[in-house]
């Protein structure tokens, strides 16, 4: 077969770009014998391979992106004459030919229209099911994202695969020494909350301030860890007020965007991730958490209880600020229960597989063509 696949968009850090590395490098490692003709914005070194022919458009911008897409994307697709067509991050195109599979990673701009701009909750509630109409198979990566399928698009359950994505291997229990020279890079304290994600309105990180605010009064030392970029479309303002107004300046670190390499040995020295999201399709950072050994106090909002399922402690009511920190305090002052929760979240972890992902889409693309 002759396969196309639109990765466009995945520059940017983050669980989407992590999510379909991990799926793409398995699934050109495990399928030698079929073509790919991979359209990516900047080349990826790691998805180069002899059977793999990259496509890099150099546009700029997710609008750029798409408006590319739609219009520059099916003439290529013609002239190289492909079986099928793969959008691997949730964003379809009109007119192209073969047969056509999309990857849909969440719902959230139909869940919390609030924290979107208007122009992706136009896109997503008028354009994105048009091209899902059209497709002859969708793959969500969790029941949860399926049901939301169905539920706001009224498209067939029986058109829907779900498959769950695996994390990096590099995601491990790391040995000391190379945990003390990341903690040292970063000046890291010995003790401390991580969040991972994007700081946005949806990551919820207000309400966890707010009981980090809450434990400070208690007398529970313990900083915040923020690793990730700020997401200017649902930019949390209201965050930054808070950390200025309650003067937790001092207890917030914040350190931006973070190498791969670097973020899994902060997984291996913080002492708790929280993870007070409002909604995930998913829920990668868990996972990698998870298979780093680090304990988990979540949310369980959209898919992360499928993720984590008994590995970790749920927060029940993800704005409950009182809430977060009596939980957060428990596991910080309760090392028998960082342990049970180390030894579960590995367990728990060994359960999602990139190569088992891969296999799955590959028997998916010879049904949907048929050889």
């Amino acid at each position: 077969m002759r396969i196309a696949i639109d990765a466009l968009g995945i520059t940017q850090p983050g669980g989407g770009r992590s999510a379909t590395l991990n799926l793409l490098t398995a699934l050109f490692q495990i399928d030698q014998e079929n073509a790919y003709l991979l359209f990516v914005d900047e080349r990826e070194q790691a998805l180069t391979a002899p059977h793999v022919r990259q496509y890099a458009t150099g546009v700029k911008g997710r609008f750029a992106a798409r408006l590319w897409a739609q219009l520059a994307l099916p003439i290529i697709l013609r002239k190289e004459r492909v079986d099928l067509v793969h959008y691997a991050k949730n964003l379809g195109a009109f007119f192209t030919p073969g047969a056509t599979v999309v990857t849909v990673y969440d719902l959230s701009i139909l869940i919390c229209p609030d924290v979107y701009p208007w122009s992706d909750r136009i896109y997503w509630r008028f354009i994105e099911p048009l091209t899902l109409q059209q497709a002859q198979r969708i793959i969500a990566i969790s029941e949860d994202t399926a049901r939301d399928i169905v539920t706001y698009y009224k498209i067939p359950r029986e058109r829907i695969q779900v498959i769950y994505p695996g994390c990096d291997p590099r995601f491990r229990p790391l040995p000391a020494e190379e945990v003390a020279r990341v903690k040292q890079k970063y000046h890291l304290p010995d003790t401390f909350i991580l969040h991972v994600g994007s700081i946005s309105r949806k990551k919820n990180l207000l309400t966890l301030a707010r009981a980090i605010a809450s434990l400070r009064k208690r007398g529970v030392a313990s900083k915040l860890v923020l690793v990730g970029r700020i997401y200017e479309k649902a930019r949390d303002d209201a965050l930054f007020r808070y950390i200025q107004e309650e003067k937790l300046s001092d207890e917030v670190i914040w350190l931006g965007a973070v190498p791969d390499a670097d973020l899994v040995a902060i997984y291996n020295c913080a002492t708790v991730l929280a993870f007070p999201s409002l909604q995930e399709g998913f829920g990668l950072v868990p996972l990698e958490a998870m298979s780093c050994g680090l304990p988990i106090v979540t949310s369980g909002s959209g898919a992360i209880r499928e993720v984590i399922g008994n590995a970790g402690m749920i927060v029940d009511n993800p704005k409950d600020e009182a809430e977060w920190a009596c939980i957060l305090e428990h596991v910080l002052r309760d090392r028998s229960l960082q342990a049970q929760l180390r030894l579960q979240g590995l367990e728990r972890a060994r359960r999602f597989s990139n190569e088992e992902a891969a296999k799955q889409v590959l028997q998916l693309y010879h049904q949907v063509v048929g050889k």
